[in-house]
This record gives C-alpha cells, sequence and structure tokens, in this order.
C-alpha cells in the first residue's frame, strides 16, 4: 500500500498564502478607492493601474501554461470576461470636461455600477479557479493569474475612458510640452 506523503499535493505549484489573498485585497481596496475619487484623466498615465497589476502578477507568478483543451478554454473565458468587464466599466465611467480655474481638465470617477463590476469580476475569477480545481481541469493557477486578468480589465477600461476624455479635451500629457508653454 503506497502512503501519501505530504509532498503529494493536488497542485503543481503552492497554493495561494494568506499574504497572497491580504495583498489582493489590499490592492483590490486601493483600486475601488481610486475608482471612487475624481481624478484627471490624462492619456500619457492611463495604464498606470494596469501595469503596476501586470508587473506584481508576474513578479508573485502563480501560473502556467494551459495543457488541455479545458484549460484553454477556462483561459479563453477568463480573458474573455476582463475585456467584456473592461469595457463595461470604460463605458459606465463617469467623464466630464471642468473649466473651472481657467484650465481645461477632463475628469472621471467610477460608480456603483463600475465597482460591482469589479468586484463581480474578481469573485468570477475565483469562482473559474475553483470551479476548475474541482472539475480536475486544473490545479495550477494563482495569484499571479488574478492580477494579470485584473490588469488586462483595467487596460481596457482605461483605454475606453481615455478614448472619451479625449473627445472632451483631455490632455495627452500631465506636464505641458515645452512646445506648448511658448
Amino acid at each position: 500500500m503506497v502512503v501519501p506523503t505530504p509532498d503529494d499535493t493536488a497542485t503543481n505549484g503552492d497554493p495561494v498564502s494568506i499574504v497572497e489573498i491580504l495583498i489582493l485585497v489590499a490592492m483590490i481596496g486601493y483600486a475601488i478607492y481610486r475608482q471612487t475619487q475624481q481624478h484627471e484623466v490624462v492619456g500619457s498615465s492611463r495604464f498606470k493601474l494596469a501595469v503596476i497589476y501586470a508587473v506584481i502578477g508576474l513578479v508573485v507568478g502563480g501560473f502556467s501554461r494551459p495543457d488541455t483543451a479545458a484549460e484553454w478554454a477556462l483561459l479563453v473565458a477568463s480573458l474573455v470576461l476582463s475585456v467584456v468587464v473592461g469595457l463595461a466599466r470604460g463605458k459606465l465611467t463617469r467623464v466630464w470636461a471642468d473649466d473651472t480655474a481657467g484650465e481645461h481638465r477632463v475628469y472621471s470617477r467610477g460608480t456603483a455600477v463600475t465597482v460591482a463590476l469589479f468586484l463581480g469580476m474578481v469573485v468570477a475569477k475565483f469562482g473559474l479557479g475553483t470551479y476548475a480545481y474541482f472539475a480536475h481541469i486544473s490545479d495550477d493557477g494563482g495569484f499571479g493569474e488574478i492580477l494579470i486578468m485584473i490588469a488586462v480589465m483595467v487596460a481596457f477600461q482605461a483605454e475606453l475612458i481615455w478614448r472619451r476624455a479625449r473627445a472632451l479635451g483631455a490632455r495627452t500629457a500631465s506636464r505641458p510640452t515645452v512646445a506648448a508653454q511658448k
């Protein structure tokens, strides 16, 4: 009779740790905070949050190349969900122009619906991962994969908000260029 050893786990990698969960919760909290605050839309910095999520996701790891058709299907479904939610959030984020203090600025702020979509996507990502684990489709997704999927969503949202803001006269750079100052 073969007795399983502690190294015979169901996962190919380490499970998501409590520390990773706390980091994810903190990052989600920060993202929600940023969404609910008015901020100027500037073209050159529109992907900053997406890049932060992507870099942290790549650094911490927790994802692997899909090996089966079912793993590929879940990856594609997850990416499609990120894109669709990002586009919906980009469309539903409040964007407006303001000429107060003699300067033309364009601002945005998330709404209760955009926050709910964000949280719903995070819950759906955990749901897909849990389903994949218990259906024995995949047992090696993790923290980094969640962050990458959030980065994809944030990038699509940021681009759509930028396009809407640009139509209202948003600045492309945060500081005036030398040519603009002359």
